[in-house]
């Protein structure tokens, strides 16, 4: 007899029963968003984009569809830490795509994705040529006071050549496929927004505008990050990543905060919408190459690749073994500072570690064929930082890895080290009037190999911050404090 634990190992395999894809819009009245990284040289979409930035840098400064103005609308309203930052984006973008093919005179034009895991995550040689499409081209200066960021002072630089990707500095695991593809797994949204926020979305935006140790930084740290063209591909990966959550059958929960006055449409007219208005993507006129499939498949049970027979009784029970919803196992206040180089550690005790660490869970996954399926695996074990007080805008740029119960933790430990759990950096967090931020991070790979080897004791997790500045030569001078971790099985 097939049995539940023998199914489903502690390695993640999965289960996977393929759901009918309810019908779609056609694809021929969409816009098609593309893959940057892929596309040739001389595909039009360069051209066309540089076009757009150059006819936006030429309307008249009163024009709210200009090129600074565009940028303006992200200082002065953009959502950060929020349950409604993935929604405000998807207008955002989507109106500035608008405004982009009424100036070029190509209304099916589509801004296309910066995919962070392939090429490792290298941004295409135009971006650096002289021409629009190069951040250094223009100068634009920021000089701006904002009373959601207050005083933004960043130059036209980058911290990126088209020689080095995101993926080739430290925590730059966060871009690979494989955590882009944990964090899909995450079928909580308010988890999965958190952690796609928090690592590759914040991180992106440090490592590419912290070029110095110190201000002034480049415009993608900032909130003036919209003056960098590859901003609007930063974040059209990052929805992207979202409507693959979506199309694979998760909700996205209700939300009716109103953006009123916040947007203009191509023709430079303020408008009125919501956060519920950004849930269905095919409906606001737009799709991406992962999202578009008409397949069906019959049942597949997948486990590491072989295709296995089972009773069709099975299913139900095993749907209705696994487990479901999010659990606190621990929570633990921390008094200390973290200080660049020098790691934090906060003790949590984490009732029924083991049971929770090596049980299991559904989620959804169009990872079939596109086809979206209903999947289990082993259930996931996250740490949630909460009520941070952020580094000071004139601090150094930092990132933060999080180890976990490492007894020889420096600053030189390697991020493969199977102690390692993931990293998050701040953006936007240290905003006028923003409550404090909260981080997720995803512990199961090192809590699984602390239990393979004997090592986790009493159930007690030691959760260890280690800040380190992105630019080494740098003064090392940043700071922040986590004051509550919880445990949670999800």
């Amino acid at each position: 007899m097939l049995s539940r634990r023998k199914f489903i190992a502690a390695s993640g395999a999965t289960l996977a029963l393929s759901l009918v894809s309810p019908k779609k819009a056609s694809a021929q009245s969409l816009r098609l968003r593309r893959d940057l990284t892929t596309m040739a040289p001389n595909d039009l979409f360069f051209q066309q984009y540089a076009e757009a930035i150059a006819r936006m840098h030429q309307l008249p400064e009163r024009d709210p569809r200009s090129w600074r103005n565009q940028a303006i609308i992200h200082a002065n309203f953009c959502p950060h830490g929020t349950l409604d930052f993935l929604q405000w984006h998807r207008h955002y973008l989507t109106f500035f795509e608008q405004i982009c093919g009424q100036l070029i005179g190509e209304p099916n034009f589509a801004l296309a994705y910066w995919n962070w895991s392939n090429r490792r995550g290298r941004i295409p040689e135009p971006f650096f040529a002289d021409n629009p499409l190069n951040v250094e081209f223009w100068n634009d200066p920021s000089n701006y006071n904002s009373s959601n960021w207050g005083p933004i002072n960043t130059v036209g630089i980058r911290g990126l050549t088209e020689n080095i990707g995101v993926q080739d500095f430290r925590g730059g695991d966060v871009f690979t496929e494989d955590e882009i593809e944990r964090i899909r797994r995450n079928s909580n949204f308010n988890l999965f927004s958190a952690e796609l926020e928090g690592t590759p979305h914040n991180l992106g935006h440090v490592l590419l505008g912290a070029t110095n140790s110190s201000p002034p930084f480049g415009h993608m740290y900032n909130g003036l990050s919209p003056l960098d063209p590859i901003f609007w591909l930063h974040h059209c990966n990052v929805d992207r990543i979202w409507a693959e959550w979506q199309a694979a059958g998760n909700t996205t929960p209700s939300n009716s905060t109103e953006y009123n006055r916040q947007f203009v449409n191509a023709e430079g007219d303020l408008v009125r919408v919501t956060a519920n208005d950004a849930r269905d993507f095919t409906a606001m006129g737009f799709t991406y190459e992962t999202t578009l499939s008409d397949l069906t498949s019959p049942i597949v049970l997948t486990l590491e690749g072989t295709e296995l027979d089972a009773p069709l009784g099975f299913l139900p029970e095993f749907f209705a073994s696994a487990d479901v919803g999010v659990q606190e196992l621990g929570k633990a206040d921390n008094t200390e500072v973290s200080q660049v180089d020098t790691a934090t550690s906060i003790s949590v005790q984490a009732n029924n570690l083991l049971t929770n660490l090596f049980g299991s869970h559904t989620f959804r996954t169009n990872s079939f064929l596109g086809t979206p399926r209903i999947a289990v695996e082993g259930d996931r074990i996250l740490a949630v930082l909460k009520n941070i007080t952020p580094p000071s805008a004139t601090d150094d740029a930092i990132v933060v890895e999080i180890f976990v119960n490492c007894p020889y933790l420096s600053a030189t430990t390697p991020s493969n080290d199977p102690h390692y759990a993931g990293t998050f950096s701040f953006f936007g967090q240290h905003k006028q009037g923003m409550g404090k931020p909260e981080f997720v991070i995803d512990i199961t790979d090192p809590l699984r190999y602390l239990a393979e080897k004997g090592l986790l004791v009493d159930n007690l997790v030691n959760i260890q911050l280690l800040p380190l500045a992105v630019v080494p030569e740098g003064r090392k001078q940043a700071s922040f404090k986590v004051e509550t971790i919880e445990i949670i099985r999800a």
